[in-house]
């Protein structure tokens, strides 16, 4: 397969020129895989852009005429409004471009404030900073407070909810609903057993579900996980989902004995 006309570096050059040609695009900054450190050839381009409330519309039409100056957009997603962190969103992906290579663009309003931006180092990293003419585009640092009281809801939740939600799963598979088992089994078994090996070993990411496992667990839970991922049939699913309650139960356990505690 030939190699794509348009570079990840192409876009970021492209993107980086309009921006700070554009008034209304108050600081502009990278995230995601660069600002953790992470970046790879797949990595795609997470841009945060701040400007006022009136201007987050001008924004998205810069962004978007820069990439059509490039190549054609071939996908756009905007996400609905109100969005979950309160910020405006939109996916982008260009014709000549590594497919991998999407502008995930978020445009956050001057009065949101700094620490309500996803932009707790601890959980984030350092920003990569193209520009910033408000002393906006800067790392926060994380409420250990706030974040040990979620820690703490999550793991009561997890004690309560777990083992009744387990039937689910058998239920589907015991009637021959491969579909149905495989969404409950990551929904109601393998996932709230993540969570807990998160809150035990990488408590700052206790709600990054299953992505970052790499990055985020020992070798040993992490390769009890993702050998359990992928089972062959509804035997094999059910024989999983009972090792992975035994390790529930045994990570719970421990806990409970002193062996480890959720903290920051």
């Amino acid at each position: 397969m030939p190699s794509p006309r348009v570079s990840r570096q192409d876009l970021v050059d492209q993107l980086r020129r309009a921006l700070e040609a554009e008034p209304a695009a108050l600081a502009a900054y990278v995230g995601g895989s660069e600002a953790s450190g992470r970046l790879d050839a797949r990595s795609d381009i997470d841009l945060v852009v701040v400007a006022e409330r009136a201007d987050v519309e001008r924004v998205f039409a810069t962004v978007a005429r820069a990439l059509e100056a490039l190549s054609p957009i071939a996908e756009r997603y905007r996400t609905p409004e109100p969005t979950w962190h309160g910020m405006s969103q939109e996916f982008l992906q260009v014709a000549d471009a590594d497919p991998d290579h999407v502008i995930d663009l978020v445009v956050a309003p001057r009065d949101l404030p700094v620490e309500k931006r996803l932009t707790e180092r601890e959980r984030h990293g350092e920003p990569v900073v193209w520009f910033d003419r408000v002393g906006e585009a800067r790392a926060t640092t994380l409420d250990r407070a706030a974040q040990l009281a979620l820690m703490e809801k999550r793991l009561a939740d997890l004690r309560a909810r777990f083992v009744v939600f387990q039937p689910v799963v058998s239920r589907a598979a015991g009637r021959g609903f491969p579909a149905e088992a495989l969404a409950c089994y990551v929904r109601f078994t393998v996932t709230p057993l993540v969570d807990l090996l998160r809150l035990r070993h990488a408590p700052v990411f206790f709600d990054f579900g299953l992505r970052y496992l790499d990055r985020d667990l020992p070798d040993e839970p992490r390769a009890f996980v993702e050998s359990r991922m992928l089972p062959r049939d509804l035997g094999e699913l059910e024989r999983f989902r009972e090792e992975l309650v035994a390790r529930f139960a045994r990570e719970l356990d421990e806990l409970d004995r002193g062996a480890w505690r959720p903290a920051l």
